[in-house]
């Protein structure tokens, strides 16, 4: 039993308040186990905390849909595909869609492709038929809203990691067989085990740096749709009484 009387120096009072901390926060995690939480009742515990809930939905629209990896994708370190998809409670009338448009194409950096995309009352779409990955969006009303979905298509730029990485495994076995084997049989095994080791290696390496590469694209386009979807209804009809006017915001001029 601790001693009541004892004088604790401050730097102990940290200790001590740290590692009761610790085991509060035990103690409730096992006294109390949730099966998840919604995202109204995250965004209410964000405002009891303090936060803005909008910052909270927008996080979670940029998580995507599909959370599990298949066995290939954990092997070569990302999937083939990607995609997400997100539910907005704002209407998708045609001058919405026109606007989430523009802003589909600034932020995908293609603003000076005018016929990539289309937008209507029955919706949007948008797609970036890149030579190795290719790039669609799409947007349309649902009961409750506007429903959006982003996918990602990188079979292209896997073809050529797998091409190069070929190519160099082909060179080390060359290599290793014919120069290091007969001079010295097991450098020549040894040569050759480490050579592919490190082009299977550093393949995987850069597909997992791109993965990481593309779902931050990803992210940020969808975090400018949802800005977009969630400005108010005001600044959306005044954005097309500008259109209506000398220079459009999604006009081919302007956006150069």
């Amino acid at each position: 039993m601790a001693d009541d009387q004892r004088v604790y120096s401050d730097e102990e009072f940290g200790l001590i308040l740290r590692k009761a901390a610790e085991l509060a926060s035990r103690a409730e995690s096992s006294a109390t186990s949730s099966a998840g939480l919604t995202l109204t009742e995250m965004k209410s515990a964000a405002a009891q905390a303090g936060l803005d809930p909008a910052l909270v939905e927008r996080a979670a629209r940029m998580l995507a849909a599909t959370t599990t990896t298949s066995p290939l994708g954990r092997l070569t370190g990302g999937p083939l595909r990607h995609s997400h998809e997100a539910r907005f409670l704002i209407k998708l009338d045609e001058n919405t869609a026109d606007l989430l448009l523009s802003t589909v194409r600034i932020t995908a950096g293609l603003a000076g492709r005018q016929d990539v995309g289309h937008s209507s009352s029955m919706g949007m779409t948008w797609h970036d038929g890149g030579e190795l990955e290719s790039l669609s969006i799409t947007a349309r009303p649902d009961a409750d809203g506007t429903i959006v979905s982003v996918a990602l298509d990188r079979r292209g730029t896997l073809g050529v990691v797998a091409m190069v990485s070929g190519i160099t495994t082909f060179f080390v076995v060359l290599f290793s067989i014919f120069a290091l084997y007969p001079e010295a049989p097991a450098l020549g095994v040894g040569g050759l085990v480490a050579g592919i080791g490190g082009i299977l290696a550093a393949a995987r390496g850069y597909w997992a740096s791109s993965t990481r590469q593309v779902r931050e694209r990803i992210s940020v386009v969808m975090d400018a749709i949802g800005q977009t979807l969630g400005k108010p209804e005001r600044q959306v009809s005044e954005f097309h009484k500008v259109e209506d006017g000398a220079a459009a915001p999604n006009s081919e001029a302007s956006i150069r």
